[in-house]
């Protein structure tokens, strides 16, 4: 049956005009007040009892979701498909065991130290004024009945929980009472298990309640209505007796659930069918919000004055390990929000966390403070800790200086110059010794470094009986050990994580050696004590003696996002990983503290194998490394805004403004479109457009409607904005940009490239014309991910500027000059690009559109992203590179279709059913040369005068 809506309104009429309502208060109401819902009881007692087995303190903060979650899984009695929520019977009857254990665990829970929420301030101030004289709770905490003993006005109040109270309970009650419906943990009466919340309530509870259901109404929140002892023993079987509940059953459920009021539980709906009309569903923001506005309609109408109380969680205390602690001077306003939305959602479908439909701000915010990412203070400010601040915060050096890795490459000349192939037009290797320092969040640095190891770690072709392809180190090996250093250092101590990679090894030495923890665990595994010169020595033995679960987590949560994006496992068996593969690899490793301690150093020996460096034959004809050129959009606006308008051309529109900045817009078909806010009179468009035509539209609607071309022209206003910020010229005709000349001469621009800072000339002067490095670009769409495609090239001016040269002679200079760009100056060429879009950001960078406001590099998170009106389109700052096989063309594409596509994956090491979507895109970027060299040969046409220079 469709369920009918009533407004809060009807509740305040129901206070107001009638009987008195009951309420029926279930564990939502006292979420706000500091006690946990029944999935976060299941978690507590699934980790308690985790902890217990495994030998840990429940108290110890490192135990994380990662440990306890695969131990819940392993029992006989757990089912996936259930969720946490319905587990809470099972959990009770499985774990808590004896009654004592329970009782001691339900206590200390439900001892919250936060305030009572203004939920329960506001309840007891109705009680106090007897117009809510019965409450009705299923949970066992004691906040409503303390709130009440606190507040001047309640002289007795009767609190019913045995069924020695059962005697107080009166329908037409001169004090105010309190009915515990699932009985007392203090008396060892509580309803939990699975047999006792089937079990019928005590009948001479339900006999009495019936009746003062019969003549009251019934507001119900916080309660989601799965227990066959309330539903179905006292509200179901007795709607004949209770008249059907004549006045009214209003069952309160979340605005952001209300749309999905089918998966209310069947006893809801049994209810709501067995009453009809006097069941109503009321969509409230939360128990809180609704006794606030419950409580004003009632003072206005009697004249009380106001009384408000915050509430709000602890602060972290200093005594917690370092990454749970709150970084009071730093704001969550510093995370990357598009990362952390992406690394949450990975990190729930590992650890099995339902994932909302809808996941808006008030999710995430509940996600980083459940997981530690964040915390909230006793006056409500969401602070991060240190641990979300490293894993997320654009730049967590600003508050954490020891959060850096140096990477530093010692060799000869000749070596350095064959693995630095990103060297600029004027670099040249100046000695023995290149160094560089790595920034950012956690994963940015993860990358950074792993993309100059594979610099050092090409593959080669090891000539045997049968050949095959080597690495001169495991690639699984050396991303484990920077996970390592990354996860396992200590942020405390002063000191850079420090790689060092030389022609023999690569050594990774990291801050803080073991935790006492795991120098427990290696002592126990000793069997005697263990000198510290010597802990090194016993460590190493341990694991490459095949002993495994040595771990423990100097960082916990940092270690438990790292598992939740998969980027590391929690079994104690990442170093025997890297042990077990260097074997097989023919790598000697070696790795444990330092003889005080104070740091742990991991050396990863080459293969004893010479590679011939000057020729490379084996690898070069087998192997080559790949950069994609598209930068992904991560985030773009979700809706346009769009008008009619008079104006007949942009030109005009941009003349009748008269200001220096126009927001981005396109004129199609008599309409202005643009991503800012139009109907806003502030806004520069507003003036010039018919305000009664404002409409928005959700972007993938506009698309639908107008197509993938009119929105891609749309994008590129907003990019020829970046592009003019960023001080490049364009050629909007082509997609082409490029730098002018500086007033005096040529130009030349220091960026960071892979390894080190490099310098590039981007303009120089040649006889009588200019040659400029260039790009060209396209915005393109893959599926669900919008990209932005860039191709280095080159343009050719007379003045250095916007004159751009002409004529057959582009032509020939072009391909001149495009065909000494070989496979490293384009990957090169690339990077600087790449470089300069994102203006040298690590991960991601906002598209500049110029407004002259502030334009910060990361990204907040709300309608907008950053709380401002301000449109924001985020790109990744980074190209991404892989390593592939080589084939003939002729080997593949002659081959018939069938063969072909599983050659192709098997070359390409994919699948083969996902061959044609990956060769798809090999054939768009052979498409993008075809499209610039044809536009290169379309500009024919010569100088005289360059004409001449180019004879002589």
């Amino acid at each position: 049956m469709e369920l009918k809506t009533k407004s809060i309104g009807h509740l305040c009429s129901l206070l107001t005009r009638g009987p008195n309502p009951i309420f029926l208060l279930g564990a939502g109401a006292s979420v706000t007040s500091g006690i946990p819902l029944a999935d976060e009881m299941v978690e507590q007692i699934a980790r308690e009892e985790y902890c217990i087995e495994n030998r840990y303190s429940p108290e110890d903060p490192r135990i994380r979701r990662s440990d306890w979650y695969p131990w819940l899984e392993k029992q006989r009695w757990y089912r996936e498909e259930r969720g946490l929520a319905a587990h809470y019977p099972y959990v009770v009857e499985n774990i808590l065991q004896p009654r004592e254990r329970r009782r001691r665990f339900f206590r200390d829970t439900l001892s919250t130290s936060v305030p009572p929420s203004s939920g329960y301030e506001r309840m007891a101030e109705l009680i106090a004024r007897k117009v809510v004289r019965t409450v009705l709770t299923t949970n066992f905490d004691t906040i409503l009945p303390e709130v009440c003993r606190g507040n001047p006005r309640i002289h007795h109040l009767d609190v019913i929980q045995t069924a020695s109270d059962y005697t107080k309970l009166s329908t037409d009650p001169a004090d105010p009472q309190i009915v515990y419906l699932h009985g007392s943990v203090d008396h060892y009466t509580d309803i939990n298990s699975i047999d006792e919340i089937d079990r019928p309530l005590d009948e001479a509870l339900v006999s009495s309640l019936v009746h003062l259901l019969k003549d009251h109404p019934l507001i119900v929140i916080g309660y989601r209505g799965a227990e066959p002892s309330v539903m179905q023993h006292l509200l179901i079987n007795h709607i004949r007796k209770a008249a059907g509940y004549r006045r009214g059953i209003y069952w309160c459920v979340r605005n952001d659930r209300a749309e999905a009021l089918d998966s209310l539980p069947q006893f809801v709906h049994e209810l709501a069918g067995g009453i009809q009309g006097h069941f109503h569903i009321v969509p409230i923001v939360g128990f809180d919000r609704v006794m606030e506005e419950l409580w004003e309609h009632v003072s206005q109408e009697q004249f009380e004055p106001e009384v408000s109380r915050v509430a709000g969680g602890p602060e972290k205390i200093a005594s917690q390990p370092y990454d749970l602690r709150n970084l009071k001077e730093a704001s969550i306003d510093d995370f990357e929000w598009p990362l952390l939305r992406t690394r949450l959602v990975q990190y729930c479908k590992i650890t099995k966390i339902r994932i909302p439909e809808e996941r808006g701000r008030a999710w995430i915010i509940q996600q980083i403070c459940k997981l530690d990412l964040a915390a909230q203070t006793k006056i409500g400010e969401i602070l991060p800790t240190v641990g979300g601040y490293l894993l997320f915060a654009q730049r967590p050096q600003h508050h954490i200086q020891t959060a850096q890795v140096i990477v530093r490459l010692k060799g000869p000349r000749e070596w350095l110059a064959n693995v630095l192939d990103d060297m600029g037009d004027d670099d040249d290797i100046g000695g023995e010794h290149v160094e560089r320092v790595i920034e950012g969040h956690l994963w940015s640095q993860l990358e950074a470094v792993y993309e100059i190891l594979a610099l050092v770690n090409q593959p080669f072709l090891l000539k045997d009986e049968v050949s095959k392809t080597t690495y001169p180190y495991p690639p699984d090996a050396l991303r484990e050990i920077v996970v390592n250093a990354l996860v396992h250092r200590d942020y405390e101590i002063s000191g850079p994580i420090v790689i060092e990679i030389e022609q023999t090894c690569i050594r990774v030495q990291n801050p803080g050696g073991l935790i006492s923890e795991v120098e427990r665990q290696v002592k126990r595994t000793s069997h005697g004590e263990i000198a510290p010169d010597t802990l090194q020595t016993a460590f190493e033995n341990q694991i490459k003696g095949g002993i495994r679960g040595i771990k423990g987590y100097r960082n916990a949560v940092v270690a438990d996002l790292f598992y939740g994006a998969g980027t590391m496992e929690k079994a104690g068996s990442g170093l025997s990983e890297v042990w077990r593969s260097g074997q097989e690899n023919n790598n000697e490793v070696n790795f444990g503290p330092d003889p005080n301690n104070k740091a742990f150093e991991i050396t990863l020996h080459r293969r004893p194998e010479v590679v011939d460096e000057v020729t490379r034959t084996a690898a070069h004809s087998n192997f080559t490394r790949h950069a994609s050129n598209l930068l992904e959009v991560v985030a773009l606006p979700d809706v346009l805004w769009h008008a009619e308008t008079n104006a007949r051309k942009p030109s005009e529109i941009l003349e009748n403004v008269g200001t220096d900045w126009v927001p981005p817009f396109i004129l199609y078909e008599g309409k202005v479109f643009s991503f800012y806010d139009i109907s806003n009179p502030a806004c520069q468009l507003h003036s010039q457009i018919r305000v009664n035509t404002i409409e928005k539209v959700r972007v993938e609607k506009f698309i639908a409607d107008h197509g993938e071309r009119c929105f891609v022209w749309l994008l590129n206003e907003c990019l020829f904005r970046h592009l003019k910020v960023q001080g490049l010229w364009i050629d909007r005709y082509r997609k082409r940009a490029y730098f002018p000349r500086t007033d005096r001469d040529a130009r030349t621009i220091e960026y960071q490239a892979r390894v080190r800072r490099a310098t590039r000339t981007v303009v120089k002067k040649k006889n009588r014309y200019w040659e400029h490095k260039s790009f060209w670009f396209r915005f393109e769409r893959f599926e669900d991910t919008w990209t932005l495609g860039i191709l280095p090239g080159y343009v050719f001016t007379t003045d250095g500027k916007s004159d751009l040269l002409e004529g057959e002679l582009v032509n020939r200079l072009s391909t001149k000059r495009e065909g000494l760009d070989y496979n490293n100056v384009v990957h090169n060429d690339l990077v600087f690009w790449a470089w300069v879009l994102s203006d040298g950001q690590h991960s991601t960078f906002v598209l500049n559109m110029g407004s002259g406001d502030a334009q910060d590099s990361q990204v907040s998170l709300n309608e907008n992203h950053d709380g401002s009106n301000e449109p924001q389109i985020l790109m990744k700052a980074k190209l991404s590179t892989t390593v592939v096989h080589n084939v003939a063309a002729e080997d593949v594409w002659s081959a018939p279709t069938e063969m072909r596509n599983g050659l192709w994956a098997q070359q390409h090491n994919v699948e083969a059913e996902d061959a044609l979507h990956y060769k798809h895109i090999e054939e768009l970027e052979r498409n993008r040369l075809a499209q610039l060299e044809s536009e290169f040969a379309g500009e024919i046409s010569q100088l005289p005068e360059v004409k001449d220079a180019n004879s002589n």
